[in-house]
């Protein structure tokens, strides 16, 4: 569920056809696209003999769009969509560079040809179908193709077609073991007691800076005094931040110079895969310790929009994130140097006291997170402290996803902290940088698979079952229920039952069913 024109990737699927007519909502990519499509499209594409071709020329920053031809006389079958798929697959793998973050290229698609193409009086079957030329493709071709949706009811469809199909089937990289902790991860979220804790792991596919990164952007915009580099390099992190605090204060007239300079480099505008993921799970709560927008962005995307706290306060709504060291949003706030994390507890304390009661009364999920940050530990020594004696050493506060085997971590935080590894990862710690930068977009590429895998399990929504002209996308069983209830939905309604049936009717719109539907269901 996201918003394929905010996500990151290397190219998406632009729904056009031989007369290069474009849908207005596809402009935001660029409000010319339509005239840089119609002088890009060649002879071949309006003649229909090529089926997709890239967007040419375009920025090199921005994901590539590749034109791809819906048939004019609105006929859709499943060999017409695996032939425009395979196209724009080509099309998008020959033309687009290779990614800088990823071992694959990132390909994104929408639930195509269902607004306007012909596929969408059987919305079902075409995503069914959809749903298995993808995956024959991203095999075929060695790219990962990510299916972006904009409808609950298809989006719940697809997720419970995919757990019908079992992990191996789906997710078969992940082996057993991380199948079985992705399913209970799910099934956590789904009953309300898992809370996502988000570190800057989850913005680097975006493009978003490490913690090195940011001071060296940082750095490009101050003077040091000449021979003062070498020592700046041997300040622990903590203090190179606040060097350069004081650096943007002398020469810029102001903190707030400094705020904005760090909002500036972690501001970006699209979200990678795990912000898209992660805003899928159900949660009512959600902390960071990230600065950028993204995590809020997704959500939103996922139409699950989430109140940032502690910039509005008091919380409206029951979905909050808690951004611990600050936002882009407010620059003042931002929490980057060592006078930032010793004055924290004094101006923040609120703030800390919601996470540790969630780390008593929920599990959380920790990704793209480092273990080191000291004010996590400072947080959970807190908890454990203020645990009954006897309780705090067999208290289990979360799971962390990390990218690396680390066996001194998991005897640390044992009986406290799972720590699942992901694979790949074990080329990492050997060999030259570049074996080293593959193994850990590999073990990248896996956490994103495993979150894929969970979010397909704590998915709760089941509006397709009678939504319509999604029937053909059901089993048997589902077929049956389907017809049940929509013979309940046009019911007599005697007098003396409107209590029972304001219940009844927010139960059969949850599951899909609408005004749309109402003639269906007299059927």
């Amino acid at each position: 569920m996201a918003d394929m024109l905010n996500l990151k990737c290397d190219a998406w699927l632009l729904p056009t056809d031989s007369t290069v007519r474009i849908e207005q909502h596809w402009l935001r990519a660029n409000p010319d696209l339509r005239g840089i499509a119609a002088a890009s499209a060649s002879k071949d594409f309006r003649a229909g003999t090529v089926l997709a071709e890239p967007v040419a020329p375009w920025e090199l920053a921005d994901p590539l769009p590749v034109l791809t031809a819906v048939p004019l006389d609105g006929t859709w079958d499943s060999t017409t969509v695996a032939l425009r798929l395979e196209a724009f697959v080509r099309a998008a793998t020959s033309a687009a560079s290779s990614p800088a973050l990823r071992p694959y290229r990132l390909l994104a698609v929408p639930f195509f040809g269902t607004a306007g193409g012909g596929a969408g009086n059987h919305l079902g079957a075409m995503l069914r179908g959809l749903l298995d030329v993808c995956a024959n493709l991203a095999s075929e071709f060695a790219v990962d193709l990510v299916i972006v949706l904009r409808d609950k009811a298809a989006f719940s469809l697809a997720q419970k077609l995919r757990r019908d199909a079992g992990g191996s089937a789906c997710w078969p990289s992940l082996g057993d073991g991380l199948h079985a902790k992705a399913q209970e991860l799910g099934e956590l979220a789904r009953s309300g007691h898992l809370v996502p804790f988000l570190g800057a792991g989850v913005s680097v596919s975006a493009g978003a800076p490490s913690w090195r990164e940011l001071l060296t952007a940082l750095r490009a915009g101050v003077e040091l005094e000449e021979g003062a580099a070498a020592a700046f390099e041997k300040l622990a992190v903590l203090d190179q931040a606040g060097v350069l605090e004081q650096l943007y204060i002398d020469q810029h007239g102001s903190r707030a110079a400094f705020g904005e300079a760090v909002a500036r480099a972690v501001d970006l505008q699209r979200y990678g895969l795990a912000p898209a993921l992660l805003a899928a799970v159900p949660s009512s709560g959600a902390i960071t310790l990230n600065y950028d927008r993204l995590f809020e962005l997704a959500c939103h995307d996922a139409q699950r929009p989430r109140t940032v706290l502690p910039e509005n306060i008091p919380a409206v709504g029951n979905s909050w994130l808690l951004k611990l060291h600050g936002s882009v949003s407010q620059p003042a706030s931002i929490v980057l140097t060592r006078d930032d994390y010793l004055g924290y507890n004094s101006n923040r304390e609120a703030l800390s006291a919601l996470v540790k009661a969630h780390l008593l009364t929920h599990h959380l999920l920790f990704v793209g997170f480092g273990l080191a940050d000291d004010h996590f530990h400072e947080i959970v020594h807190d908890v454990r402290r203020a645990l009954p004696k006897g309780l705090s050493e067999g208290h289990h506060m979360g799971t962390v996803l990390s990218l690396f085997h680390e066996p001194l971590q998991s005897m640390v935080w044992k009986g406290k902290l799972d720590i699942l590894s992901m694979p790949a990862e074990s080329s990492a710690e050997h060999g030259n940088a570049d074996q080293s930068r593959l193994a850990l977009a590999t073990s990248g590429r896996e956490l994103e698979i495993f979150l894929d895998m969970l979010a397909a399990y704590a998915t709760d929504n089941h509006s397709y079952l009678l939504a319509p002209a999604y029937d053909a996308g059901m089993n048997h069983a589902e077929t049956q229920l389907r017809a049940q209830l929509l013979k309940l939905a046009v019911q007599p309604r005697p007098p003396g039952t409107e209590e029972v049936w304001a219940l009844l009717d927010e139960t059969l719109e949850r599951l899909g069913h609408s005004g749309s539907n109402n003639e269906e269901s007299a059927s």
